[in-house]
């Protein structure tokens, strides 16, 4: 609890640029205000911010860990599991969203961490509300992911969501021994922690602008393709939607990966597993 006079500060990364304030502060204002290249200097943003450091009370921790402290290991498993009660996860879990971001605002302020007279304290909520936005969407898009999945047919195995270490393993599901991750979008190739690519596949959804609409997509290496047939027709990942939908093959960071839509690989899926009964 902060006391009486006492005041905080907030040192940012020195890699923290202008061109990432103005990102934030636009993403401040609403989110209809970003464009392609916004998005990618918030994403970069936010992920510089972990190590952004704040001095309270005689006590210094970087962002990542005041939002580990005070918000994920406060909030995560309680929300995950209101989430896998939902029938609407998208509608309910943002409203779930909200709720507990609010609880979140206060307890940083009661915590002495949010100073109105403070304007740099702003990063700290920002930084916290935004990671607290993409954990949700984040598993509520999992669990949505893992419920089709079942309803479909499709044998696979999961990490378990409640467990926090598990939570946080390397891969989220496997499917006939290959090993991938629930995305909500294709965000994870321009950050620095997950610009790899090392997973075998990614559930995850595009967006067409031409279309206004997302798509649920699958990008899945080679080898897991050539199990489930047909030939990708290359094509750089700019130009995507000029072969989508049909069977895509693209190249990031010197890896190859065959890209198609969601319904389509489940349907090969299952088809696979009929009549090979693959695990």
């Amino acid at each position: 609890m902060k006391k009486p006079g006492e005041t905080i500060n907030i040192k940012l990364p020195a890699a923290f640029t202008a061109g990432h304030e103005q990102a934030v502060r636009k993403y401040l204002v609403g989110v209809e205000r970003l464009t392609e290249v916004d998005w990618q200097s918030l994403t970069e943003a936010m992920d510089l911010l972990r190590q952004a450091e704040i001095v309270a009370a005689g006590r210094r921790e970087h962002f990542s860990a005041v939002y580990d402290r005070l918000v994920d290991a406060v909030y995560a498993n309680r929300a995950i599991e209101r989430l896998a009660s939902l029938s609407d996860l998208e509608t309910e879990g943002e409203r779930l969203r909200a709720s507990i971001a609010r609880r979140i605002m206060g307890d940083l302020r009661a915590a002495g961490l949010w100073q109105a007279d403070v304007p740099d304290s702003q990063w700290l909520i920002t930084f916290c509300l935004y990671w607290w936005q993409v954990f949700v969407r984040g598993y509520a898009f999992e669990i949505a992911i893992y419920r089709d999945l079942d309803k479909s047919g499709v044998r696979y195995t999961h990490h378990d969501l409640l467990e926090r270490q598990t939570r946080f393993s390397e891969y989220d599901l496997e499917i006939v021994k290959f090993r991938g991750d629930v995305k909500t979008s294709t965000y994870f190739v321009s950050t620095r922690r997950t610009e790899r690519l090392s997973h075998d596949f990614y559930i995850t959804r595009m967006y067409r602008t031409s279309a206004k609409q997302w798509y649920r997509v699958v990008w899945l290496v080679k080898a897991f393709w050539s199990l489930l047939n047909g030939e990708p027709i290359p094509v750089a990942y700019e130009n995507i939607w000029q072969v989508l939908p049909g069977v895509a093959q693209i190249t990031l960071h010197r890896r190859d990966f065959v890209v198609v839509l969601y319904d389509e690989w489940k349907q090969r899926i299952i088809a696979r597993q009929t009549e090979r009964g693959m695990d």
